[in-house]
């Protein structure tokens, strides 16, 4: 049950750099799996606590470009942080990620690692084809553990129903629960310089052996 995405092209005339990266898969979801974060613990999160050590935000690969986005589209950065911000932030300060399923657990790697939002959605709550634009005056949503969320001026994923995505936080409408079966991951890039076709590549590797993905498509807009 593959989703059309595709990006408002008002976006690209005010930030260029705007590219998704796509996966549909279909996967059993579980329980968060014990060999997964053996590997982050042991490799993933030292790796990141390395790199990022004694950076600015502004000057780690993923977050920088999702920063200057914000920021073209008249959102404070600072305030409204992408989500790949808020767990690279966790990392630095040591904290432990959030254990949620196998998907959501897969998603939240590929952001720690790349410094790119991911979100991870049920196709099954997705109504038509899913647009990347900016919402409106007005427009929110109730994001995963933080109530209604104000999204005006906000890069938005919109069906038919209305805004349920973005690169900061997630709609309850579509996330990613233990019913789930066919999933839709987006992730969200702002900078031409990363190699998005080698994230996705990646990222299917790692859906595939630890969320057991079968099915994969991957593509890009």
């Amino acid at each position: 049950m593959k989703k059309n995405v595709s990006i408002d092209k008002e976006l690209l005339t005010v930030y260029p750099e705007i590219r998704l990266g796509l996966l549909n898969f279909h996967a059993n979801v579980r329980e968060p799996n014990e060999q997964f974060w053996a590997y982050m613990n042991t490799e993933v999160l030292p790796s990141v606590q390395s790199a990022i050590e004694g950076k600015e935000w502004s000057e780690i690969p993923g977050i920088r470009g999702s920063r200057l986005a914000y920021k073209a589209f008249g959102r404070n950065p600072g305030r409204y942080r992408v989500s790949s911000e808020a767990l690279v932030r966790r990392v630095r300060r040591g904290d432990e990620l959030y254990h949620v399923n196998s998907v959501v657990d897969v998603n939240n790697l590929i952001s720690v690692k790349s410094g790119l939002s991911v979100g991870s959605y049920d196709i099954s709550q997705i109504h038509g084809d899913v647009v990347f634009r900016k919402a409106m005056h007005g427009e929110g949503y109730s994001g995963i553990g933080k109530g209604f969320l104000d999204m005006e001026n906000m890069l938005v994923l919109a069906d038919d129903e209305g805004i349920f995505g973005s690169s900061m936080s997630d709609s309850t409408r579509a996330m990613v629960t233990d019913a789930a079966k066919d999933i839709l991951v987006v992730i969200y890039c702002f900078e031409n310089d990363i190699d998005l076709e080698a994230l996705l590549n990646e990222s299917r590797l790692a859906f595939e052996r630890y969320a057991l993905a079968t099915d994969v498509e991957t593509g890009m807009v």
